[in-house]
């Protein structure tokens, strides 16, 4: 039995570390770095303009991952930013900046190498409840997740730099539904209030709203 176990990790191992070669290789393979939101449509195969434009589908990545979520694939470029295999860069275009995520030299060697990182990704891709959220509050945590990565996409960011986990726990647990209630929650500052408290307040307002009428 101990003998079949270590095969299925050996065989989980490898699995992840071919979802972390693909997902950075995309990014090794680009003509030039883009943003989390367009490296996402490459890996699944996304056929819109830009990437008609730019050449993009006749990378060996393209529709790479089209099974993935979107949510998993954010998670999943949140780990590897977090852990250091790749980096956002902010650019200027047209006096405004942009944030884009290139490979770095660890993630290069990684690549090389193609030893575990010793990383969750199995984690992300796997339906599980979320440590320490109450089993009543788990489908707000999901909804606050989905939304924090809508407002990711809408600025092509990271999901972790609109807030970390730990924060979205947080706002989770103590369910604030007015802006005064909201700011006082360690980590979140008055960027956040003016780009994201409307419709985090609002998923929270409307749980809120339901759970109390059932």
């Amino acid at each position: 039995m101990d003998k079949e176990n270590k095969s299925i990790d050996r065989i989980l191992e490898n699995f992840e570390v071919s979802v972390m070669s693909i997902t950075l290789y995309c990014l090794s393979e680009l003509p030039f770095p883009i943003g989390v939101k367009r490296t996402i449509d490459v890996l699944k195969g996304n056929r819109n303009a830009f990437a008609q434009n730019q050449g993009l589908m006749t990378l060996s990545t393209f529709s790479a991952l089209p099974s993935f979520t979107r949510d998993q694939l954010s998670d999943i470029f949140d780990l590897l930013i977090l852990h250091g295999f790749a980096d956002v860069i902010m650019e200027t275009q047209d006096e405004e900046e942009y944030p884009v995520v290139a490979i770095n030299k660890k993630g290069m060697t990684f690549l090389h190498d193609g030893k575990s990182p010793g990383l969750s990704i199995l984690n992300i891709l796997m339906d599980k409840d979320v440590p320490g959220i109450p089993d009543e509050d788990q489908d707000l945590f999901y909804k606050l997740k989905l939304t924090r990565r809508q407002l990711a996409e809408e600025y092509d960011y990271p999901a972790f730099m609109v807030c970390s986990d730990s924060v979205l726990r947080d706002i989770c647990l103590k369910k604030p539904t007015e802006p005064d209630e909201l700011i006082k929650i360690t980590g979140v500052d008055m960027a956040f209030m003016k780009h994201y408290s409307k419709q985090i307040l609002y998923v929270i307002r409307h749980y809120v709203t339901r759970e109390k009428g059932s």
